[in-house]
Order: C-alpha cells, then structure tokens, then sequence
C-alpha cells in the first residue's frame, strides 16, 4: 500500500547527520554530527509503504480487529550543484584520498603537424595505448618513439590525430561507486514553508527522520543543456520507537516563520 503524505516542492537548510562514528577522506566524524548540508532540495516524492493486517472470523468471515503498520518511508530527492562529499553521500559511495604520487592513467587526444622530418611533439609524455591516425583519411599510422614527448612518423608537414594515456600523479579524490559510504543509517532535518489553513500566514514546517537509509541509485543529469549540474536520489525511513509506539518521521508546523529574512 503506498499513500503520498506531503506535497512540498522544496525543503531548505537539510541536515544529514551521522548516528555513529565515521571516518570519510581521512576526517573522522562523531555520532550527531553533521556530514552534510544541503541549501535546497527539491523533492520528487515522500510517500509512506504500510501494511494492513486484519483479523477475520465468523459471519462471512468479516474483519474484527485492524492493524496498520507503516514499514518505511520512501523519499526521492532532486539536488542542484554539489561538492564531492555531496556527489560520495548521494550515490553512497566511498570518498578516499589519493595521494601525491599515486598514478593515474588519464586518455588524451591531440591534433599535430609533424614538422619537416617527421617528428610530432605531444603536450604530455604518452605512457601506454599511442595510436597515431592521418586527420584527412582515419589511417592509423606507424611511428617510432623518439623522445618523452615525441614521435616520429614517415611523413612531414601532415596533420595527425594522437590518441593516448598519461600518467597524473599530484593526488586529488576518489568516489569509488559500488562500495557504500555510509553502510549504517544517518539521520535527516529539514525545513519548509507551509500556509496556515485558518490564518493563511505562512510558518515553518520542519521534518525529522531519525533513522535514514541512503539508496545508491544515483542518476544525474550533466551537459550543457543540463547546468547546474543535477543529480536524483533516493533514500529510506525506518521506523523507530518501541513495540506499539513506533514511527518513521516527524513533521513540525511552528507558529511562525522563523526564516522570514531569508
């Protein structure tokens, strides 16, 4: 059974915060702690998956008793530019340092000339998968190596494309995707605006989930037509509480709007 609860368009100021300690890129985060803010998310869906049981019995076998039960609460966000621990929670993958000296191969692709005797000058030192192809014609041509950044083919002045991988090695991130980031649960805060029925004055509502999955499927939308960059995510609310008493998320409606200035 799935029910949409809310229908607000945009949440601001969203808190994540971790429910134990964590190390993510080499710093260490404490239980409560806030991992990430997120300015605005706008909200694709919230809905609540339940289950009804009932007990039946006697004439026509009718239901007697009701229970109803939420399992979780589904939420799918859509957010705007992000930094690369955003990029690591929203697809729940891991967040690691690289460092200077590690290398990594990087593909390069170049337009040369060679000059009179054939030798074509290449920005960077090519370290494995050179292939060199006529620009006019897409015929791969034969070359020898004559120097870090240097080649040399059969012919002069013809203009060719390089194709090639390099080494970098001065360091940066790494978002290893398919390795969770987050394998417990963190919990979620965040704001909204929402008009009173009876007085029509606009408050702050606020939503609490203390017990938040990430989902990692991760979709985004890059390009030109696309900027900002844009990414979807999903993630889970589990129910806490005790035994009868349990629930998955909390939605405050406050007497005023305590953001009026932004």
């Amino acid at each position: 059974m799935s029910i949409n609860l809310f229908s607000f368009k945009e949440l601001y100021e969203c808190f994540l915060k971790i429910t134990y300690p964590l190390e993510i890129a080499g710093r260490k985060y404490e239980a409560g702690e806030v991992i990430a803010k997120f300015d605005k998310i706008q909200i694709a869906g919230l809905q609540e998956l339940s289950k009804i049981v009932t007990a039946n019995g006697g004439f026509d076998n009718r239901a007697h008793v009701f229970w109803h039960e939420t399992k979780e609460v589904v939420l799918n966000f859509s957010q705007g530019v992000f930094s690369k621990l955003h990029f690591a929670l929203l697809s729940n993958s891991k967040l690691l340092n690289v460092t200077a000296g590690t290398t990594i191969l990087i593909s390069k692709e170049e337009e040369r000339e060679s000059n009179e005797f054939g030798v074509i000058s290449l920005s960077e030192i090519p370290k494995t998968n050179l292939f060199v192809y006529k620009k006019d014609t897409g015929e791969k041509l034969t070359y020898s190596v004559t120097g870090n950044k240097e080649l040399t083919i059969a012919t002069g002045f013809t203009t060719v494309i390089v194709n090639y991988e390099y080494e970098y090695s001065n360091g940066g991130q790494l978002i290893k995707i398919g390795q969770n980031l987050i394998p417990g649960y963190l919990t979620f805060e965040g704001k909204t605006r929402v008009k009173d029925d009876n007085t029509g004055q606009t408050v702050t509502g606020i939503i609490k989930i203390p017990k938040l999955k990430l989902m990692s499927d991760l979709s985004m939308r890059l390009g030109s037509q696309a900027q900002p960059v844009g990414a979807n995510f999903s993630a889970v609310g589990v129910p806490v509480g005790s035994r009868g008493n349990t629930y998955v998320s909390e939605f405050y409606f406050l007497n005023n709007d305590i953001d009026s200035d932004l």
